[in-house]
């Protein structure tokens, strides 16, 4: 059913499948996904979900009907038995939008009813011969290469980007917004996004802290994996002059066409990248549900 699903995305023009059935595959190899199948009377699939562990805060899942049985009754009803399973005390944190062949308007019914609220996060690529306009230096603020050593810094930033932002239950294990913080940043470092390139990732530092910072890491070509910058050094520029040394150094390593994922409720941070000629990738958007109300956070639109 997994190769069905992804063959079920590209139908609806998503570019994102063939990533999907590797990272199910690594999952499994990893002994880390979990999956639960529905069968139907005559041994027929009719559903599957599976899901990674947060920690031990929740899951983190996804799902896919089989052809025939893409109804919002059918998706009521596996959730339902999805809640009843050996891990109900886990709750689900977020759920992907991939229910293929199920209407929109039944997924948003079936997802807003449980208390989940949407997030749209796309994918954006710089075209090859696209060059960012490089605002002047200030040598006052200079941007400088990131290492290993910077590990806390960038964990400290990452906490002061993300506290209080929906955007935090991506990645969150822990109800300890610190904590989730310096184990995003270990895994950002340290593999779990794939390879990170120290070489294009690049900070601002002011008073002996980081204030702004660019990731970049080897996932499917070169992808900038954060563009962060402290709360209270917003709308300074601090972005748009590190981004463009992201770019120049993940082309020289080989990268023509640099990708990153913008979470469409930051619309400052969208504005900025097609400022900087990056573009949409056609069908690389993706829907996300997401539980809120776990951590006390209320929808953007509220």
């Amino acid at each position: 059913m997994i190769t069905e699903s992804r063959d079920a995305w590209r139908a609806e023009g998503k570019v994102w499948g063939d990533y999907f059935v590797r990272d199910v595959r690594r999952k499994v190899e990893d002994h880390t996904l979990r999956a639960l199948l529905w069968s139907g009377p005559g041994d027929e699939a009719v559903a599957l979900a599976g899901w990674e562990l947060a920690g031990t805060l929740g899951r983190r899942g996804w799902l896919y009907l089989a052809e025939g049985y893409q109804r919002r009754a059918i998706l009521e009803t596996f959730l339902r038995r999805l809640d009843a399973h050996g891990e109900s005390a886990l709750p689900f944190l977020s759920w992907s939008d991939d229910v293929p062949g199920l209407p929109e308007e039944d997924r948003a019914a079936v997802f807003m009813a449980r208390g989940f609220s949407p997030v749209v996060r796309a994918d954006m690529r710089l075209p090859k011969g696209v060059h960012p306009p490089r605002p002047p230096s200030d040598p006052a603020r200079p941007v400088r290469p990131l290492t290993l050593e910077d590990e806390p810094r960038i964990a400290d930033l990452l906490y002061r980007v993300y506290a209080g932002e929906p955007e935090r239950i991506l990645f969150a294990t822990t109800l300890d917004e610190r904590e989730d913080a310096r184990r995003a940043t270990h895994g950002l470092l340290h593999g779990d996004v794939g390879r990170w390139l120290p070489e294009a990732s690049f900070g601002i530092e002011e008073g002996g802290r980081l204030i702004a910072h660019t990731l970049a890491n080897e996932l499917e070509g070169g992808l900038i994996t954060e563009v962060g910058v402290d709360p209270e050094y917003r709308r300074q520029g601090l972005a748009r002059r590190l981004l463009p040394h992201t770019i120049d150094a993940l082309r020289s390593s080989g990268f023509e066409v640099p990708r990153l994922v913008v979470t469409m409720w930051n619309p400052p941070a969208v504005s900025l990248y097609r400022h900087l000629g990056f573009d949409f990738v056609p069908g690389g958007d993706g829907r996300v549900w997401l539980n809120l109300g776990i951590f006390g956070i209320q929808p953007p639109s509220a």
